[in-house]
């Protein structure tokens, strides 16, 4: 796995051994930041929850975001996220605790936010509310949600969604309704 672009392009990222991680592919991380970026929602401050390798969020701040928060709950994920944000030398926090914990704790707007959770925990639904509950998004922010492609999960009616399928992982950009 590696950055696809930006000023970390070609560095190669640290994964954890086993399958308790489930890293997003070159494929659909390309896809996802093709349309981000044809959009002009890459920049400011990130928020990667279930963040795995990290790679996500420093994808995002290879392509220009200011800022990263990552957030997972695996010892052995937040100690390999901090491998790979010393490889590149990024400006990003992490944390290693519950979702949860992390959406109660967490202070300020995000710009964009990245939701990978595992596929069997089918959490996207409670921690979409819980964003925006706590009102995290910023104005004209982003939520990516990454799901399996069985999962037809809504959001509030508050967010419109635009769903975009790669074989069997599908991915799910939502924005506010008035900011439309």
């Amino acid at each position: 796995m590696r950055i696809i672009a930006g000023k970390f392009r070609g560095k190669r990222l640290f994964s954890p051994e086993g399958e308790g991680t489930r890293p997003t592919s070159d494929k659909v991380r390309e896809s996802v930041f093709g349309i981000l970026a044809s959009r002009g929602e890459i920049g400011g401050r990130v928020l990667d929850l279930f963040a795995g390798t990290g790679a996500l969020g420093l994808e995002a701040l290879s392509r220009g975001a200011d800022t990263a928060v990552f957030v997972d709950k695996s010892p052995a994920a937040a100690k390999i996220i901090r491998k790979n944000i010393a490889l590149t030398g990024a400006d990003a926090e992490v944390y290693n605790t519950d979702w949860k914990v992390a959406v109660r704790k967490l202070t300020g707007r995000f710009d964009l936010i990245f939701l990978d959770p595992p596929y069997a925990l089918g959490a996207e639904t409670d921690v979409v509310a819980a964003i925006d509950e706590r009102d995290l998004l910023a104005e004209g922010g982003v939520i990516v949600v990454e799901h399996d492609a069985r999962n037809d999960f809504t959001a509030a009616e508050s967010f419109t969604a635009d769903r975009r399928t790669y074989r069997g992982t599908s991915v799910t950009f939502l924005r506010r309704r008035e900011e439309i």
